[in-house]
């Protein structure tokens, strides 16, 4: 449109004038074509070129084509007035109809009004395309500042660069293979960390937000600890002095726009929430429905595919990117690294997605908890000490799971809760190879009576599953629910059971009042305290809500997130509500994974009011002690001796 001879300009660029009439540049037109054309002027800019002296083919009226002339000049080489008065020249030229005239030049307009016309209309269009252009321009320079500030925003840990890119499945061979599937998948390469940062934009907003009106009709100012500088407070026969300091109110969030919410499990909460039992204002996280999961292309999941089945992995229906993720987590469980940092290892291993390509956050807004800073000692004031040692006897009570052979475990954790002035009761471990357990066991309700350990076994055994033996999960499971049935018996508030291998820290009694009173919303019913490779969303400093991981089937129970049972809150009232939902979940002959009791809590959080806090905090409320897993060596020996 812009080759009218009125605007004094000169284009070769006519593809999209001849596309709009299905021509070609420079080819000839009949006379029916030239009679469909919305006006004269498109006959002329189909041939190509936008110089004036166009004429009609030789011996021909109903085709037209270029002729060179040689009195023709640019019109931009003349001076204005030479440029008015070739204007009224070939003004003088045009005549003709609707179509292309047979011996003279082709003309831009039919007559003086049809000129006006077209000439109004490449006006409004020429101003169009130029506010497009300038709102465009405007767009671009605004993305570019907000980037900016985005960039300048987000936390240094997660500024990664492209060196590692390099490497994106550079083992065995994948690479090449990759590199041609994913040009042809229409991906382009994206800036490294551009997706983190977008996404940590959001949540940071949001945990800048907080919820005003309480929940369960209750009022009342949440209970928080004092802190001050962090100077380490070593356990003493009373609460130590030390300089008390303002409050500092736990970070919580609004619940995330999205997919229709849905609430926590309302079946089992509780009547009357109680201020010693949960903090009163803290809103109830809710999320979307369905299980969540890692949104990958095609093209990266057959490349994580193809890896996993060069080491004998069998591909069934599993994001195998994500089982590379999780091994990374797995391979590192006793550090404290964050998901990110775990996705960036596996990928400069070549095991799975780059973070600057595709990042994922098994615990959404990783800001507020998966930080290892955040298990950081608070300084609590003497006040502190005495109020939380004072919850603590007036509504929870302690157990410790040991196998009766395990004496050295039982003298280490019953002596570190001594130095913590903590009262733990003894719940003998339940051994399996001992004949007349398993009968035992379920007499005592802990194993369901029509269970069919044999039946699970033999799934255990299978390809699918890919377990091996079972037995000293079977007696762990046990245990838990016999330590479980014992607190229910004693019938207090709230109860914590360790395994024989944890380490409670200095101040764990003040870090459990202040989890519990401070940041435990209302519908909570179990809390594991130290939890490996979480998985759900971040709804505080120190709090996770567990929910099931949507990237694994349910015939695997959705493992290999969640673990850990080495100190566990419950709360009494509920308990045996949740004990029928978990028991239905780990004694499942069809799904033997379900078996290791924190996986099974975890597949049924979407059921069960699940807290954790996670491990990547440092040190955080307990850790574990180098003296091996007892279910492990249960599992390994049962196989031996068969």
């Amino acid at each position: 449109a812009f080759c009218s001879w009125h605007f004094g300009r000169r284009s070769k660029a006519l593809a999209p004038v001849s596309a709009m009439i299905g021509l070609q540049p420079g080819k000839l037109l009949a006379s029916s074509d030239i009679q469909n054309m919305a006006s004269p002027w498109l006959c002329r800019a189909v041939t190509g070129n936008c110089k004036h002296g166009y004429q009609t083919a030789s011996g021909s009226s109903d085709t037209c084509s270029l002729v060179a002339r040689s009195d023709v000049v640019e019109d931009d080489a003349l001076l204005p007035q030479q440029q008015q008065q070739q204007q009224q020249q070939e003004a003088t030229e045009f005549s003709g109809d609707d179509g292309c005239p047979s011996t003279s030049l082709v003309s831009a307009t039919t007559g003086e009004g049809a000129w006006q016309h077209h000439r109004q209309r490449l006006l409004v269009l020429g101003g169009t395309l130029l506010v497009v252009l300038a709102l465009s321009t405007l767009a671009v320079v605004a993305c570019l500042t907000t980037s900016v500030a985005r960039i300048s925003n987000v936390d240094p840990s997660l500024r990664l660069s492209a060196s590692g890119d390099k490497n994106y499945f550079a083992v065995d061979g994948i690479q090449d293979a990759f590199s041609i599937i994913f040009r042809h998948s229409g991906e382009e390469d994206q800036d490294p960390g551009e997706k983190i940062v977008a996404r940590e934009d959001e949540h940071k907003s949001q945990a800048k937000q907080r919820l005003q009106v309480p929940h369960h009709g209750l009022k009342g100012p949440p209970m928080s600890p004092k802190v001050g500088p962090s100077a380490p407070i070593e356990p003493i026969s009373g609460p130590p002095a030390s300089v008390s300091s303002a409050s500092k109110p736990p970070a919580s969030i609004q619940p995330t726009t999205g997919p229709p919410a849905t609430p926590a499990p309302s079946s089992t909460l509780p009547a009357k929430p109680r201020a010693s039992q949960c903090n009163v204002t803290t809103p109830i996280p809710q999320f979307p429905s369905g299980l969540r999961s890692w949104k990958l292309s095609p093209s990266w999941r057959v490349a994580c595919e193809r890896k996993k089945e060069k080491k004998g992995w069998y591909p069934f229906e599993r994001n195998w990117c994500w089982v590379a993720m999780k091994d990374e987590c797995h391979a590192n469980l006793k550090k404290h690294m964050s998901w990110t940092t775990i996705q960036d290892h596996a990928a400069n291993k070549g095991n799975t997605v780059p973070v600057s390509s595709s990042p994922f956050f098994p615990l959404e807004s990783p800001e507020v908890c998966d930080r290892p800073h955040k298990g950081v000692s608070t300084t609590w004031s003497r006040k502190d000490w005495k109020q939380s040692y004072k919850w603590a006897k007036e509504n929870v009570k302690f157990y410790v799971l040991n196998l009766p052979t395990d004496v050295e475990r039982w003298a280490k954790i019953s002596g570190r809760l001594k130095t913590l002035h903590v009262e733990a009761k003894r719940v003998l471990g339940v051994d399996m190879r001992v004949k007349g357990t398993l009968e035992k066991a379920k007499a005592e309700g802990w194993v369901p009576y029509d269970f069919n350990f044999n039946a699970s076994q033999k799934n255990a055994n299978s390809r699918r599953q890919h377990m091996g033996n079972i037995l000293g999960t079977l007696g762990c499971a046990s245990a838990h629910f016999k330590a479980q049935a014992q607190a229910i018996e004693d019938s207090g508030p709230l109860a914590v059971v360790f395994e024989d291998d944890s380490w409670p820290e200095h101040d764990f009694i003040p870090r459990l009042w202040s989890l519990v009173t401070a940041e435990l919303p209302c519908d909570w019913e179990v809390t594991a305290l130290m939890s490996r490779c979480p998985y759900g969303k971040c709804v505080s400093d120190h709090l996770v809500r567990v929910q099931p991981d949507g990237n694994e089937p349910a015939w695997r129970c959705h493992q290999g997130v969640n673990w850990g049972m080495h100190g566990v809150l419950y709360r009494i009232e509920t308990l045996k509500q949740v004990q029928r939902k978990w028991k239905a979940a780990v004694f499942n002959e069809e799904t033997p994974h379900c078996m290791d009791v924190d996986v099974a809590l975890a597949s049924i959080s979407d059921k069960v009011s699940y807290y954790a806090v996670p491990a990547v905090q440092k040190p955080g409320f307990l850790v574990e002690q180098n003296l091996g897993s007892s279910r492990w060596n249960i599992n390994v020996g049962s196989v031996k001796s068969n």
